[in-house]
């Protein structure tokens, strides 16, 4: 599978307007995503903000038809549905996939999908008690503590292997330990996971990103 980024960074942009020739700046980091989905089931992140909303209808605007998108619900432990045939359809077609959020996606053949917006550079994700499915806000390939997760002991991060259908099971008890063999589970840009707290109350993952 190959993930290609490219981040432009627009930092201190000088842009002219009016007769009076004052200027706007501007340090947001904006880019694209290319990233290439395989057929079958695969655990998807969009990690930079479409600005209206990352709307799954907006982001994948045209995927191919039988295209179906599972976003999962931890108050029930179902899914909300929706799937592509010349159009979408389905459950909720205000469902979004913003940065920090993830959902599956299942593909009648390999496809690509590409996320243009801004890297948000302060996020706060929710980790509530259970099972969810996350992602890094930050398109970065890095460990998880590396991209400053806050793991506590008997927290189990499960990512989805889709060449054989199962999961990358790695589970935190005083540090890292399972199929990484000790290392932090490092998902790849535009991939989400699940996440599994056994707190009672909800805890934050917060990041500060500086490009």
């Amino acid at each position: 599978m190959r993930t290609k980024t490219l981040l432009l960074t627009a930092a201190l942009a000088a842009v002219g307007v009016s007769s009076s020739m004052a200027q706007v700046y501007s340090v947001n980091v904006v880019g694209y995503v290319n990233k290439s989905v395989p057929k079958g089931f695969y655990m998807l992140a969009n990690q930079l903000n479409n600005g209206t909303g990352n709307h799954v209808v907006d982001l994948i605007p045209a995927p191919a038809d039988n295209t179906f998108v599972y976003k999962f619900n931890p108050a029930n432990g179902g899914y909300v549905i929706i799937d592509y045939l010349g159009g979408w359809e389905g459950d909720d077609l205000g469902m979004t996939l913003s940065p920090g959020e993830g959902v599956f996606i299942s593909s009648p053949a390999s496809q690509n999908v590409t996320f243009v917006g801004e890297v948000v550079l302060q996020s706060s994700v929710t980790l509530p008690p259970g099972f969810s499915i996350i992602s890094s806000v930050v398109p970065q390939n890095a460990p998880l503590d590396t991209l400053g997760f806050p793991a506590a002991d008997n927290d189990f991060v499960y990512q989805y292997n889709p060449s054989n259908g199962g999961y990358i099971i790695n589970d935190y008890l005083g540090g890292w330990e399972g199929d990484g063999n000790g290392v932090a589970p490092t998902p790849a840009i535009g991939e989400s996971f699940f996440f599994f707290s056994p707190a009672v109350a909800n805890r934050t993952w917060t990041r500060t990103f500086t490009p």
